[in-house]
């Protein structure tokens, strides 16, 4: 993650906004998506979660958050 989210968007999106697995990313158009990178090598978890995510079994801390 390039900047930490504010208040409001770790309220929108749950523990992915901090974990060291989790990925804002925007499109052209502005819309922004939340993708687990954990989900490249370990099939249990997906791509992109429903948000907000309450509970996760890969989460781990992201340095910072």
């Amino acid at each position: 993650m390039s900047s930490l989210p504010d208040a409001a968007e770790r309220a929108r999106v749950g523990l992915c906004a901090g974990c060291a697995h989790g990925h804002r990313q925007e499109n052209a158009r502005g819309s922004v998506f939340w993708r687990c990178r954990r989900a490249r090598s370990d099939p249990r978890f997906l791509p992109y979660p429903p948000l907000p995510v309450r509970a996760c079994p890969g989460f781990e801390r992201a340095p910072g958050s």
